[in-house]
């Protein structure tokens, strides 16, 4: 059975140079854009664990493994990683409980990040 895999995106590198800066103030998910509070940037790492080929990405304090990364996704601020999605998903509902929000996205993925509920007027 192949394992399901998702990816984010983060804008995590300096946009005057391309280079890793260490912070992030949005994401991107499902051609969902995830901005955080205030549009204000957090601290994100990305580092590498005892096991040869473990890999992680820490924001808000918590790890994410991930299984591969791509630099300069669409352009040089951003990279992609790419998570079983179980760890795909705690993440999103990580940067969900720290403030994030979907700014845009397919109304049933914009609503679910935001918590929001159809009313049945609008459904």
């Amino acid at each position: 059975m192949r394992r399901r895999l998702m990816h984010i995106d983060f804008a995590c590198n300096d946009p005057d140079n391309g280079a890793f800066h260490g912070k992030a103030p949005m994401a991107s998910w499902n051609e969902c854009e995830l901005e955080t509070r205030h549009g204000g940037d957090v601290t994100f790492t990305i580092g590498s664990g005892p096991k040869d080929g473990e890999h992680w990405i820490r924001v808000h304090r918590q790890k994410f493994r991930f299984r591969v990364s791509k630099a300069w996704i669409g352009n040089w601020c951003w990279d992609r990683f790419t998570f079983d999605r179980a760890e795909g998903v705690r993440l999103l509902k990580h940067l969900r409980a720290n403030g994030w929000k979907c700014t845009a996205g397919p109304c049933r993925l914009y609503d679910w990040f935001n918590n929001e509920r159809r009313t049945a007027a609008a459904a």
